[in-house]
C-alpha cells in the first residue's frame, strides 16, 4: 500500500515550527531570516516533502488578490519535428476535457524559435504548470522523446513513439481495430486478406497488429494464411512480389503506406474495391477510404483526465509501474471496401 503523501503540517511539526512558517519558508517569503528558511527546506527536503501544485496555484492567486476560482493550466508538448496532422485532433480533444474540468491546455512546441530544454523548464515552473501530456512524435524522429525536470511533473503521453521515460501513456487500441477490421472481412464473405506495415509502425505498436492479425486466422479458420509483409519504407518491388505471391482480395494498411497502395493498384489497374478492398487502420470520418477512426480526441481528453488525477495524487516523476490505457476505434464505412463477395 502506497505510503499517504506527507502534508505541510508535517514538516512543521519536524521544524518545530507552525505551518504557516513552513508556507512561508518553501515560498521563499523574505521576511523570514534566510536562516530559518533554510533550515524549514532542508527539514521539508529531508523528509521528501513535495507541495500540492493544484495547492500552491490557489495560494499563489488569492496572495495576488484573485478570485478562488482560479484556472490551473496544464501543458500540452509537441516536438518541432513531430508533423502532425494539421487538424490536430488530439489537441482538440484535449483542450475540450481541459476546459470541462475548468483548467486551461497551453501548448509548446519544443525546439522551435528557442525553446529548449531549460527555456521550457523555466516557462513551466514560472507559471506554476506541474501537468504534462506529450503528444506522439515523428514516427520517423528519435523516440526517446526530449529531456526536462521530469520529477517535477505529472506526465502522459499520447500513443507508443515516446519510449523513454516510461510514462504513463493513453494509446488506440491496434490490437482491438485489427479484430474489428478482419471481422468486417469476414462478414462480408472475404478470405483472402493481407496485412501490410511499415517495421516502424509495427515496432513502435508493440506488434499489437501482427499478433491480432496472426490470431485472427489461426483461430477463425475461415482467412487464407498470408504472412504479413512488414517493410521499413516503401517498396514496390517486395510488394508486388508478396502481391503475386499470395493475391490478397482486401489490404489491411495504415496512412504511412496508403497511397502507395492506392498507387499500385492503379498502375495495375485494380478497381478499387472491385478488384481489390482497402482497409486504413488511420481512417477518418471525412475520408472515402474504409477504415477504423482511432478516435483521437477521445485520447487526448482521457489524458488530460489522467493527468488531473495524477495532479490531485501529487503523483509526479517516473512511474515505478507505468499504466497504459487502451482507447478502442469504431467502423468507418468508406468506398474501398465491398459490401458482399463469394471470395475465393
Amino acid at each position: 500500500m502506497a505510503k499517504p503523501a506527507l502534508s505541510m503540517q508535517d514538516v512543521a511539526r519536524a521544524a518545530g515550527v507552525h505551518q504557516t512558517t513552513v508556507s512561508r519558508a518553501l515560498r521563499n517569503d523574505r521576511r523570514l531570516p534566510e536562516k530559518t528558511r533554510q533550515r524549514i527546506r532542508k527539514v521539508a527536503e529531508r523528509l521528501g516533502y513535495r507541495p500540492h501544485p493544484l495547492l500552491t496555484a490557489l495560494g499563489v492567486n488569492l496572495r495576488r488578490g484573485r478570485p478562488a476560482d482560479y484556472e490551473v493550466s496544464l501543458a500540452y508538448l509537441v516536438r518541432a519535428d513531430s508533423n502532425l496532422d494539421p487538424r490536430r485532433p488530439y489537441l482538440l480533444g484535449a483542450l475540450t476535457a481541459a476546459e470541462a474540468q475548468g483548467y486551461r491546455l497551453e501548448e509548446f512546441v519544443y525546439g522551435e524559435a528557442g525553446l529548449t530544454t531549460e527555456r521550457l523548464n523555466q516557462i513551466l515552473f514560472t507559471r506554476n504548470i506541474h501537468g504534462l501530456i506529450i503528444a506522439p512524435l515523428a514516427l520517423s524522429g528519435p523516440q526517446r522523446g526530449f529531456p526536462l525536470d521530469w520529477p517535477e511533473f505529472c506526465t502522459v503521453t499520447l500513443e507508443y513513439t515516446f519510449t523513454e521515460p516510461a510514462f504513463d501513456r493513453v494509446v488506440h487500441d491496434g490490437y482491438d481495430a485489427t479484430r474489428l477490421a478482419l471481422d468486417q472481412c469476414r462478414r462480408r464473405g472475404f478470405r483472402r486478406i493481407g496485412l501490410l506495415m511499415a517495421t516502424g509502425v509495427h515496432q513502435r505498436a508493440n506488434s499489437v497488429n501482427v499478433a491480432a492479425y496472426w490470431l485472427e486466422q489461426k483461430a477463425r479458420r475461415c482467412f487464407a494464411v498470408i504472412p504479413p509483409l512488414l517493410i521499413p519504407d516503401w517498396d514496390r518491388p517486395a510488394f508486388a512480389a508478396w502481391f503475386r505471391a499470395h493475391r490478397p482480395r482486401v489490404i489491411i494498411t495504415t496512412n504511412w503506406l496508403l497511397r502507395y497502395v492506392l498507387d499500385f493498384a492503379r498502375q495495375q489497374r485494380l478497381a478499387i474495391p472491385g478488384d481489390l478492398g482497402i482497409i486504413n487502420l488511420n481512417a477518418f470520418e471525412d475520408e472515402s477510404v474504409t477504415g477504423i477512426v482511432q478516435n483521437p480526441g477521445a485520447i487526448g481528453a482521457a489524458a488530460v483526465r489522467l493527468v488531473i488525477d495524477k495532479l490531485n495524487r501529487n503523483d509526479r516523476g517516473v512511474p515505478a509501474l507505468r499504466q497504459t490505457i487502451l482507447m478502442p476505434g469504431h467502423w468507418h464505412e468508406g468506398r474501398t471496401l465491398a459490401p458482399l463477395t463469394r471470395d475465393v
